[in-house]
């Protein structure tokens, strides 16, 4: 019994987004925040709320714990993400992704545009 797909992608591709979801199901709060304060210019999470750069910094060097201000200053940094730094769950259709959604998305778009 054979199944045809509109596209066929290929199997490093499949193997990547099933491991990104399984990856990204099983990552705590804590996680995905540290996830997030790695791919972040800390000025700009400095700025975004009341946790000044010191402690971005020692968050960041795993020298302190990420507390409930800094989860809720990333929300507030990177709003299309608020969802899954607090569940680890996304829901497109209302505008809630995860960075790894997001590469996905990319990767998907650039491949059908070449």
């Amino acid at each position: 019994m054979s199944t045809t797909m509109s596209k066929q992608y290929p199997l490093e591709y499949v193997l990547y987004i099933v491991h990104l979801m399984t990856n990204s199901y099983q990552m705590t709060i804590t996680d995905r925040a540290l996830l997030l304060i790695g791919q972040s210019n800390l000025s700009d999470l400095t700025r975004a709320g009341t946790t000044d750069y010191n402690r971005w910094v020692s968050i960041k060097r795993g020298r302190a714990r990420v507390g409930a201000d800094e989860v809720e200053i990333l929300g507030v940094a990177y709003p299309q993400y608020r969802w899954w730094l607090t569940t680890g769950e996304v829901m497109p259709e209302i505008g809630q992704t995860s960075p790894e959604y997001d590469e996905a998305n990319r990767n998907l778009t650039s491949q059908n545009a070449g």
